[in-house]
């Protein structure tokens, strides 16, 4: 989800503090901190890897172009990802979406982490836990980058680890042979 929780745990790992965050009358996330006010999801984001001195930070904003696609990354999370997770049809052809988009990727911008990867992360993290195994084997390329982020404890924060160990799967198919 894009909302007030998901800037909460960016903003931690990128080792700033939150401000007051809160949804305004049109229900758009906002900012507070040091009597400054900035509006919406991506904003914030933007504005707090500006002000971060965090390595994923760095890779945010290393340069325009990367800046660019970290934004239209953001974006993407709160004018697709976020609302496409709650229908399973459109939830399905993101996934296989971005499951072709990681074949040979790592990191959704360039070679390193950014606000992007954390953003998606933190906007799917709900659907991936409703992952049977099978699912995950699925989108084996996104189950990866997934599974690659969570390790990290600045990014997992209160989240439980899931499961992606292909072993799990020998449960499912249990039977006799003779």
């Amino acid at each position: 989800m894009c909302d007030v929780e998901t800037i909460s745990k960016i903003a931690k790992c990128l080792e700033m503090p939150s401000g007051e965050l809160e949804l305004n009358e049109e229900q758009i996330v906002t900012r507070t901190c040091d009597n400054k006010v900035v509006t919406g999801f991506a904003n914030i984001l933007n504005k707090l890897a500006k002000e971060s001195n965090s390595e994923i930070a760095k890779n945010s904003c290393c340069n325009r172009e990367v800046e660019a696609q970290v934004y239209q990354w953001i974006e993407f999370a709160v004018l697709y990802v976020s609302p496409g997770s709650k229908d399973k049809h459109i939830a399905q052809q993101l996934l296989r979406d971005f499951n072709r988009l990681l074949l040979n990727k790592s990191y959704l911008v360039g070679h390193s982490l950014t606000i992007a990867d954390l953003a998606i992360f933190y906007t799917i993290y709900d659907l991936m836990e409703s992952f049977t195994p099978i699912d995950k084997e699925n989108y084996l390329n996104l189950s990866r980058w997934f599974n690659h982020l969570q390790q990290r404890p600045e990014i997992r924060q209160d989240k439980k680890i899931l499961n992606f160990t292909t072993i799990y799967l020998h449960g499912w198919a249990t039977g006799t042979h003779m």
